[in-house]
């Protein structure tokens, strides 16, 4: 396993230049944010805007940003989309997908982070967000069927954080190249317990193909009940280093399932400290995570 980061967490800290950052962080690599035209168009997170900069929209531009990431010495350890399988224009969707594959490949590297459904509507039965996405995630694979690329859907939102709803896709889309990135913050954050959270996590290592480090503190007697989801946030947002899960743990189990891929920081507790302190606490998130690795 190694490091990385998100690419927009290298920006909010107040870096110029994502690889530049990532360099000076002293850690192996990021993930690459990539927009519906191929670019690293201005994207909006935690209430913070944005723009990598980086324009992988032709077979030329997606060379050169690979000869530039070899040179400096830096890896992209996944692309990541913020497709919304729940749009009505699901086609749309599906080829933002596909065309992040393909860059994938062409630049060298084998995971697509993507999304189910981020918008859900309270009429509309969840097995019919299931069938939505498992069709369309079917649909990309046979699209990409020549490419050695694996998508990893998040556990996101609300729908795409719970424990069914992901097992079911999973098992209906049935593929090896289908898999999850796992936020390890999210279950959390949804309202699952934390013995639970860990007893997912557990249940669903086999699968995960990338990852988001994250971590949450609530008061002793919140941590081991079931809360509505987003409870308290951002306020409950915490450093790796400091929340209430125990990211070791995880780790471990990851390694115990077979998985030596990224471990990448999305620390999403920076907007709760001040500008100036936001680059101290990332670099304890660092170390703290260097210090799990197997």
């Amino acid at each position: 396993m190694y490091v990385s980061i998100r690419d927009f967490a290298v920006l909010w800290l107040g870096y110029k230049e994502v690889i530049s950052g990532v360099k000076d962080l002293g850690i192996e690599g990021f993930e690459l944010y990539v927009g519906r035209n191929l670019k690293g168009e201005i994207y909006r997170d935690m209430e913070v805007v944005v723009s990598s900069g980086f324009d992988v929209s032709t077979e030329e531009k997606r060379k050169r940003f690979a000869e530039k990431l070899e040179s400096e010495g830096v890896k992209v350890c996944a692309i990541l989309v913020e497709n919304d399988f729940g749009r009505e224009d699901a086609e749309a969707e599906i080829k933002w997908v596909v065309d992040a594959c393909k860059v994938a490949q062409e630049i060298g590297v084998n995971v697509v982070r993507i999304n189910s459904v981020m918008r859900v509507k309270p009429d509309v039965p969840e097995e019919n967000y299931v069938k939505r996405t498992v069709g369309c995630v079917k649909e990309i694979l046979k699209r990409t069927s020549d490419l050695e690329v694996s998508l990893a859907m998040e556990n996101h939102g609300f729908i795409g954080n719970k424990r069914e709803f992901i097992s079911k896709i999973l098992e209906e889309v049935n593929s090896e190249r289908m898999g999850l990135t796992l936020d390890t913050g999210n279950f959390y954050w949804y309202g699952y317990p934390l013995a639970e959270v860990y007893e997912i996590i557990d249940s669903f290592a086999s699968y995960v193909k990338h990852t988001h480090l994250k971590n949450l503190k609530f008061s002793v007697e919140r941590r081991n009940v079931m809360r509505k989801p987003g409870e308290g946030w951002p306020k409950t947002a915490a450093p790796l280093y400091e929340g209430d899960i125990d990211l070791g743990r995880i780790v471990e189990s990851l390694r115990k399932a077979g998985y030596d891929g990224d471990l990448t920081i999305e620390d999403e507790s920076l907007g709760n400290y001040k500008p100036e302190e936001r680059l101290t606490i990332i670099k304890k998130d660092i170390e703290h995570v260097k210090s799990l690795l197997p």
